[in-house]
């Protein structure tokens, strides 16, 4: 189970609540990585996440470097300003703190997602690191990685299409167990069957679900439509603005009365396609409102 207390309102005294329900219950929640500060553990200075676990911002969360997850203690700086899964581990109220795993949310989140997985399903998997190369992808509590062979993308680098955050689909293709694989879920029949399968012997073979984003011209983009997309990318010239990964959409420089000065990567437009290019398979539009 995920609770988001983050989207909740309420008094101060329902947060906490809130809080102690989650760890009473074993439940997962929703938290927000706001910062990085060391402290004592058992006698030991120790790199440790700061959470934002509740709206007022007046609870601190604190995740310790061996619960996070990660193998090395400078990956834990690609985290900052993103939502995480974590467990509550103590509650300490007159400090207004919580110490809290992202380990343990991990593994609840694969129990559960074994219970019902098997061969064949899609899930919506989340970008959480792009390199030139490769990206890193999470589901349900799994990690997997994509290299661009996997992606088959005519793309040199990656982050030209992807961003943390963006979203793609994955199928399961194999659920392997102790070394040996199982085109159904073992893990799912031990369940059937009252036995509880630890999730750490169990390793999900997984592929990306390939879609031609060209298939989407004439479909979801149609000529002359205008459409919300993102800057990817500036030149001299002008900019390449994102509608969905991996179909851009080559622009000029705005109109002055719409924007004064460039652009910024990451910044959100609205874009009026133009010209659709079937054999070269390029889009060019034009940038007819910036927001922000």
């Amino acid at each position: 189970m995920l609770a988001n207390i983050l989207e909740r309102k309420g008094d101060q005294k329902n947060f906490w609540a809130e809080l102690f329900a989650a760890k009473q219950n074993n439940m997962a929640i929703q938290a927000n990585v706001v910062g990085l500060e060391t402290h004592k553990l058992n006698g030991e200075s120790v790199r440790c996440w700061v959470l934002e676990v509740e709206p007022t911002g007046t609870v601190k969360g604190i995740v310790p470097r061996m619960e996070t997850g990660l193998e090395k203690s400078s990956e834990m700086n690609e985290f900052l300003g993103q939502t995480i899964p974590v467990m509550i581990l103590h509650i300490d109220q007159d400090a207004e703190q919580v110490l809290c795993s992202r380990i343990r949310a991990i593994e609840l989140m694969q129990e559960i997602a074994l219970r019902r997985m098997k061969v064949g399903d899609q899930y919506t998997a989340t970008v959480t690191k792009v390199s030139q190369n490769r990206i890193v992808v999470e589901t349900s509590g799994f990690s997997f990685t994509f290299t661009n062979s996997d992606l088959k993308l005519p793309f040199k680098d990656l982050r030209d299409v992807y961003q943390v955050g963006h979203t793609l689909t994955v199928e399961v293709k194999e659920i392997v167990r102790d070394g040996q694989s199982a085109q159904q879920s073992e893990a799912a029949a031990g369940e059937e069957q009252g036995e509880k399968v630890p999730a750490s012997s169990i390793r999900l073979i997984v592929a990306p679900v390939l879609q031609d984003k060209w298939e989407l011209i004439g479909t979801r983009f149609n000529l002359r439509g205008v459409y919300k997309g993102v800057i990817k990318r500036q030149f001299d010239a002008g900019y390449w603005v994102e509608l969905v990964p991996g179909l851009d959409v080559y622009c000029l420089h705005p109109k002055r009365s719409l924007h004064k000065g460039l652009l910024r990567e990451g910044q959100v437009v609205f874009i009026q396609l133009q010209r659709i290019n079937n054999k070269e398979r390029r889009l060019s539009g034009e940038i007819i409102r910036v927001i922000g």
